[in-house]
C-alpha cells in the first residue's frame, strides 16, 4: 500500500515541482520511510527500484511525456536495471532523486537514476526500457515523432550497449527452460 501512496502523491504533486524538458533531468525529493528499511538498518536495496520508478513517472508526467503515452497508447516497460551502491540511505534521511534520459538505440530507451544526498551521489541506477503499442515493440524513431520530440545525440555508453546485449534472455517467444547454471550463457 505504502507503494500505491507514493505513486499517487508523486502523481498528484508533479505539476508543482516545475515543468522539464524532455531531455532535462527531473528531481523528486524523498525521503527513507520506516517501512523502507531492512534488516540492516537502511534502506532495501529492492526499495531503491520501486523509487527509480517514481522518479520515471515523475519525470514522464513534468516533462509532457506521459499525456502523449496516453493519448497515443504507448506504455513503457523495463527491459534491463542495474544499480551501484556507494553509501546507505538511513531511516528518516532525506534525499533526491535525479532523472534523466541518458540516450537510446533503436529500440530501447535508457534512463539514468541517481540516489543524491547532500550533493554526493549514494546510488546510481541505469534503466532500459521499451515503449509498446499494442503489445508491440514501438522504434524509437517512431516514439519520438509520437511524443513530439526532437532528441539530441543518444549518449549511452558502450559498456551499457555491451551489458544490453549481454545480459539478454531469450524471446518470450523461445523456449527458456529454468536449470542450472550457466543459464543461456
Amino acid at each position: 500500500m505504502n507503494k500505491i501512496l507514493r505513486v499517487l502523491w508523486t502523481t498528484a504533486t508533479a505539476r508543482r515541482r516545475g515543468r522539464v524538458g524532455p531531455t532535462e533531468h527531473a528531481v523528486l525529493p524523498l525521503r527513507v520511510l520506516p517501512n523502507d528499511i531492512d534488516f540492516a538498518g537502511h534502506m532495501n536495496n529492492g526499495v531503491y527500484f520501486t523509487m527509480a520508478d517514481l522518479g520515471r513517472i515523475d519525470h514522464a508526467i513534468r516533462s509532457g511525456w506521459a499525456r502523449a503515452q496516453v493519448r497515443h497508447r504507448v506504455s513503457p516497460v523495463v527491459m534491463q536495471e542495474t544499480m551501484t551502491f556507494r553509501s546507505s540511505l538511513q531511516p528518516l534521511q532525506a534525499y533526491e532523486l535525479h532523472s534523466a534520459l541518458a540516450g537510446w538505440d533503436r529500440i530501447s530507451v535508457y534512463y539514468e537514476q541517481r540516489f543524491v544526498v547532500d550533493g554526493q551521489v549514494c546510488a546510481q541506477a541505469l534503466v532500459r526500457m521499451r515503449f509498446l503499442r499494442k503489445g508491440k515493440g514501438v522504434d524509437t524513431d517512431r516514439l519520438w515523432q509520437m511524443l513530439g520530440i526532437d532528441p539530441p545525440p543518444s549518449s549511452v555508453p558502450d559498456w551499457a550497449q555491451g551489458w544490453g546485449d549481454g545480459a539478454r534472455l531469450p524471446s518470450p517467444r523461445e523456449d527458456a527452460p529454468a536449470g542450472p547454471p550457466p543459464f543461456w550463457g
